[in-house]
């Protein structure tokens, strides 16, 4: 009885194991996905910056950590065009730097920038951009 007791138990957590696996690669994947998404969704690639590939780590300006998430976006004079709301920043939690300078970006720039809490280098000069700087982004640098 104790035998099939310990199978039972040892079968029961290689199964929990096996779930977790599979949700860990799972959530690695969706993370993945969600930045691709993210880039895609401000037409700022459709402009002739992608390689034709899905693998958003091997497109121009674009530097990926090991793990394929994003840390870097240097877009810095690729005469991208549109408003730099367009960018969900809340989709890049590992992104450290940013460089959009010399383009055509229009609009202000959204204190949901703040959200980028591993930023370190932000370029957004000479642009179209108006108002201030959000002071969440200064702020949330000094905490």
């Amino acid at each position: 009885m104790l035998s099939e007791y310990s199978f039972s138990s040892r079968l029961l957590v290689m199964w929990g194991a096996l779930f977790l696996y599979i949700f860990v690669a799972e959530s690695e994947l969706s993370a993945k996905e969600f930045e691709r998404d993210a880039l895609l969704n401000t037409s700022w690639w459709n402009n002739g910056v992608t390689n034709n590939t899905s693998d958003h780590c091997k497109w121009v300006g674009i530097v990926c950590n090991s793990a394929g998430t994003i840390i870097g976006i240097n877009l810095f004079n690729r005469k991208i065009k549109g408003e730099l709301r367009e960018l969900n920043f809340s989709c890049f939690p590992n992104l450290e730097s940013l460089s959009l300078g010399s383009n055509s970006l229009l609009a202000n720039i959204s204190s949901e920038i703040s959200t980028l809490s591993k930023l370190r280098y932000l370029d957004l000069d000479q642009n179209n951009l108006i108002g201030t700087i959000p002071l969440e982004i200064v702020w949330s640098h000094w905490i």
